[in-house]
């Protein structure tokens, strides 16, 4: 990687005009970009059902039980370090290159050494050689953060709308390709690589900058260390909480139930995803600059827990009655239990709102140990409910996982309320119509698909048409019932719709790849 700057500076790094329009317009952006990434991904796990086994997803799932552990360990909080950051913005991206690149070699070494250990657990020798191939994923992932950081705190978009969309589709074609002549996991895994490897030229590539490593320094190191330490803490509580039902299940149910569980929890993330990950991606950034105008930030951090509630929590609630018939029609019939799964999961989806919210207002307010507390509390009722509910398989571990989340959601809850010297009440209160609109629509579309459509039985065009019309229904109702409810929140949904979808795209987006961090030593605060 060569050092120095590609490119003059070309923008500032200070607060835009319209802060509130650049954040509406850049989850609009967001949005449209993790959409389209949802939509390759269930294209290409459509396809990818009915040309692998769910005991080929389970076994990748086992074996790469270090590995996703370890890519928390690869970003050692620097992402939101760089974020959070506010001055020597140069000094800490070129360290946090250094930092994060000697990461990855070291855990890519340290997971090839644990692989046969792998194997070991999960009983089988064929685990241990897939996790020892998968190791190298560590340094990949490893070698994007620093871009990621360095686009997502100038509000560029390209990650979202570029970047995240060609590597699903790289690896889609790749899996697609390989799974199709026999190779099973060895396939996906490929396939992984290949969209690992998309990532990191296309993450470099559309950064018009480079590390001077010149400029990296223990001294800064520490610096980003002591805010970060707390994000490795809170990632890794959230990553042994996502890891937990792999051990579990392929411990205790076999490989073929863990394939179940991968795509139930893929399909309840792609509901509520497009919603918590657009929003985090612009919230972080956008508090930060905030902060100090403690009523400003308060009756923002009231409009984004409105809006993003206003949106997820349908969304989730949504797999309550559709989530067995479109595993159904999307997977093939073998992975209705999938769709149970998915329906299940549904909760964490509206639960994962409040703590998705909860983790952006932390951490920009500088308190990223209270998100640590949520995340602890939050693994442990979940690790308990899923230990005590492991006799029921696959179900049970589902809803283990569900209800740690939702007491993880009442502790966010609280810890922001108090941050932002508010009444839970009021949090609440931004929330309950929107929660009581999804539910009633939720469970009038749950009897009539379990009663009388039953679209998954229907034949596949007759079904994904009876789908497609009941998820129509489901949006008429939700509207339906939430002007019912809260009329205010209806108009304000609206108004978010409008200005989220701008008449042209501002320069700032169009030009969101020529960010430079050297902007930052010279603009104002």
């Amino acid at each position: 990687m060569t050092t120095g700057q590609l490119e003059p500076p070309l923008e500032p790094d200070h607060e835009p005009g319209d802060l509130g329009g650049t954040v509406l317009r850049g989850a609009g952006l967001a949005s449209t970009g993790y959409v389209a990434s949802q939509v390759l991904t269930l294209a290409f796990f459509a396809a990818l059902a009915r040309l692998a086994t769910p005991a080929d997803f389970g076994e990748l799932a086992s074996a790469t039980l270090v590995v996703n552990v370890g890519l928390l360990f690869t970003e050692s909080g620097m992402l939101a370090a760089l974020i959070h950051r506010k001055d020597r913005i140069v000094e800490a991206a070129s360290t946090a290159t250094v930092s994060t690149t000697i990461g990855g070699v070291l855990l890519t070494i340290g997971a090839l050494a644990v692989s046969p250990l792998i194997g070991l657990i999960f009983h089988s020798s064929h685990i241990g050689e897939i996790a020892a191939a998968a190791s190298g994923l560590m340094l990949l992932r490893s070698l994007t953060i620093v871009p990621e950081a360095l686009l997502q705190r100038k509000f560029s978009f390209l990650r979202r709308v570029v970047i995240e969309p060609g590597g699903i589709a790289i690896f889609g074609t790749v899996a697609v390709i390989l799974t199709a002549t026999g190779m099973g996991v060895w396939g996906l895994l490929l396939g992984y690589y290949a969209s690992a490897v998309a990532d990191v030229l296309l993450s470099w590539g559309l950064l018009r900058w480079r590390p001077r490593l010149r400029q990296a320094s223990f001294g800064m190191w520490r610096e980003l260390v002591a805010y970060g330490r707390w994000g490795i803490a809170s990632s890794t509580l959230e990553s042994v909480e996502q890891q937990a039902p792999v051990v579990l299940l392929g411990r205790f149910s076999g490989a073929a139930a863990l394939g179940q569980f991968r795509y139930g929890a893929r399909m309840e993330s792609s509901a509520g995803a497009v919603v918590v990950h657009s929003a985090a991606y612009v919230l972080f950034p956008a508090f930060a600059r905030i902060t100090h105008e403690r009523d400003r930030f308060k009756a923002a951090a009231l409009r984004s827990l409105r809006g993003m509630a206003m949106l997820g929590m349908p969304m989730g609630m949504i797999l309550v009655p559709l989530g067995v018939p479109a595993a159904e029609l999307a997977f093939g019939h073998e992975w209705r239990s999938a769709g149970f799964a998915a329906m299940i999961l549904s909760g964490m989806t509206t639960t994962g709102i409040v703590i998705s919210f909860a983790s952006e207002i932390l951490k920009a307010d500088g308190r990223p140990d209270l998100l640590t507390r949520v995340r602890g509390i939050n693994l442990g009722v979940a690790l308990a409910a899923m230990i005590a509910l492991t006799w029921a398989g696959l179900y049970g571990v589902c809803a283990g996982l569900t209800f740690g989340t939702l007491v993880g959601a009442v502790a966010a809850l609280l810890y922001v309320a108090r941050q932002l010297e508010l009444h839970p009440s009021a949090l609440i209160a931004e929330m309950a119509p929107t929660a009581a609109a999804a539910t009633a629509m939720a469970a009038i579309l749950t009897a009539l698909e379990f009663g009388l459509v039953q679209a998954g039985s229907r034949g596949t065009v007759l079904g994904i048409v009876l789908l497609l019309a009941e998820a129509a229904l489901g949006f008429l109702l939700y509207v339906l019932f939430l002007r019912l409810f809260s009329r205010a929140h209806l108009d304000e949904a609206r108004d978010l719709a409008r200005r989220a979808v701008p008449a042209r795209l501002t320069r700032r987006f169009r030009r969101g790849g020529d960010d430079d961090p050297a902007e930052a030593e010279r603009s104002p605060r």
